[in-house]
Parts: C-alpha cells; sequence; structure tokens
C-alpha cells in the first residue's frame, strides 16, 4: 500500500491502517496512535485498554472503559476484566460484584455459553465466587487449548489446589514459564 500511494504517507494518514499497525505490532507506539482515535475506531478504546491492562496501569484502564456502553461481548468481557483486577487489587468488594455479574451474563448467554471466551467468562465468574469445583468444570473443557499459557495454567493452577486437587495443580503451576507468576 505504501508503495502504491501517491503521498507516500498511507498509514499516517489513515486511521484505521495506523491504528491496525499498532496492534498488529504488539502496541507499539500505543500511546501516541490510540488516544486520538478512540473515538472514531471503538476497538481503538478496547485495544488501549487491553494496553493499559498489560503495563499494569488500571487506573486508566478503568477511566477508558467505566462509562461505556457495551453493546457486544467482547466488551462485556472486558470491562469485567477491569472490575476484577481493580477488586483484586484493592479488595473492593463491588468491583468484584461487577465482574462477577459481567462475566456471568456473557457466559451464560445463549450465543457465548459453548464458546472458549463463553466457557472462561463461566470460569472467572465462579473463580469470583470461590466455588473452585465449578471453576474447575469449565477450564477443564477449553484446557487442550491453553496447555501452554501461562495465565490459563496460573488460574488453573490455583482453581485446582483450592478443589484439593494437588497433583493436577502442581502440573499446571510446574508448566509456567513467566517468572511474574513464579
Amino acid at each position: 500500500m505504501q508503495n502504491a500511494s501517491t503521498s507516500g504517507a498511507v498509514f499516517e494518514d489513515n486511521d484505521l491502517l495506523r491504528h491496525n499497525l499498532c496492534v498488529f505490532r504488539g502496541g507499539e507506539n500505543a500511546l501516541q496512535v490510540l488516544p486520538p482515535i478512540v473515538d472514531v475506531i471503538p476497538e481503538a478504546r478496547l485495544n488501549l485498554v487491553i494496553y493499559y491492562l498489560k503495563n499494569e496501569q488500571t487506573n486508566e484502564a478503568y477511566n477508558l472503559i467505566k462509562d461505556m456502553e457495551c453493546v457486544v461481548p467482547k466488551e462485556y468481557i472486558l470491562k469485567a476484566v477491569v472490575h476484577a483486577v481493580i477488586g483484586q487489587n484493592s479488595e473492593k468488594a463491588e468491583h468484584l460484584r461487577i465482574a462477577q455479574n459481567f462475566f456471568q451474563m456473557v457466559g451464560a448467554s445463549p450465543s457465548e455459553c459453548d464458546t472458549i471466551p463463553g466457557r472462561q467468562c463461566m470460569a472467572q465468574c465462579f473463580f469470583i465466587l470461590k466455588q473452585f469445583d465449578d471453576v474447575l468444570v469449565y477450564l477443564k473443557s477449553i484446557r487442550p487449548y491453553f496447555i501452554n499459557d501461562d495465565d490459563f495454567n496460573w488460574n488453573y493452577g490455583l482453581a485446582s489446589a483450592a478443589a484439593k486437587e494437588y497433583k493436577e495443580a502442581e502440573e499446571a503451576l510446574l508448566q509456567i514459564v513467566n517468572e511474574k507468576h513464579k
């Protein structure tokens, strides 16, 4: 596209291309690219929230998403994740309750209940409720898809330990590579 352009500035002149390039490059230049277009490209807001979460800037993520009216499952999921992180970090039950409700809303919906994100949502809903046997029902059903995912193995290991399935817990936790989790 760059070569076909007469102006030579295809990426600089097109919000969608700059957005996609930022996303495909793992959030490179996210703070320069995404903020100006959050009201132009809906996914830009969501991707900026993800960027903030990955960089442990929870307050910025919350401020960006708190007033967003959710329409599609990925918006509810992201809002639930933000509330869960805030609730977990601050031990504020209200945020955990909101997260649990959003996770349950998505996970129990007919369009999402048999999808991987829907099952992840139900697992997180039960995780917040500390119903670890139920967490494992959902996580076991999707485990083959996340066998090398540190975040999944962390949650699976913790839920297994809480459900007194220590061998499963040990196996999952030993698969974790990320030093932050260790």
